[in-house]
């Protein structure tokens, strides 16, 4: 899905460009600021802005051994009925909210991941050598902590583990009380 192109772009460079996109890891509820600051990143490299939302029931995939991990499991073709609902909304959401900054908006696409959501936005980008990678900070909620205990912080987990620039948005309590994402 994209901001100009509805059909997206094969290999997940928004616009066929050469250059490695501005990869932005998106949730529904997530605080607007994220995807503005990767927005803004976006614009001033010359670089289009790759959206990767990382589908909610596919976090198992990632403990499989390697070997037994199917393709299909890390690069969805197809998506329940849920999914693709939360897609289309989480599309339009994105939309509005790079309408709203005042702003052209980037070049942009949304990509369905799947996985560990740090390994997932890491490896979509190797896969398009994306410039950077920006995420934001944790949310907030008993859920969210006991899975940042058990699992880790995505940002921290991308910034030990990538060669390219990882940029962790802060989100603070006036961002979450703005619109947010889907």
């Amino acid at each position: 899905m994209n901001g100009d192109d509805p059909g997206g772009h094969p290999g997940g460079e928004p616009g066929g460009d050469d250059r490695g996109p501005v990869v932005v890891g998106v949730h529904r509820g997530q605080a607007r600021a994220v995807l503005e600051e990767a927005a803004r990143l976006a614009t001033e490299f010359g670089r289009p802005l790759l959206c990767g939302y990382v589908a909610e029931d596919s976090y198992l995939t990632e403990w499989d051994r390697p070997d037994d991990v199917a393709e299909e499991s890390l690069h969805p073709t197809e998506v329940g009925a849920g999914e693709g609902d939360a897609l289309l909304d989480l599309s339009a959401a994105i939309t509005a909210a790079l309408e709203q900054t005042g702003q052209p908006p980037p070049r942009w696409t949304l990509r369905l991941l799947a996985g560990d959501p740090a390994k997932a936005l890491g490896r979509v980008a190797a896969e398009v050598d994306a410039r950077l990678i920006v995420v934001g900070t944790h949310r907030r909620g008993f859920s969210n902590t006991l899975e940042n205990w058990l699992a880790g912080s995505v940002g921290a987990r991308l910034t030990h583990d990538q060669r390219r620039p990882v940029v962790v948005v802060p989100v603070t309590a006036k961002d979450r009380a703005t619109p947010t994402l889907g």
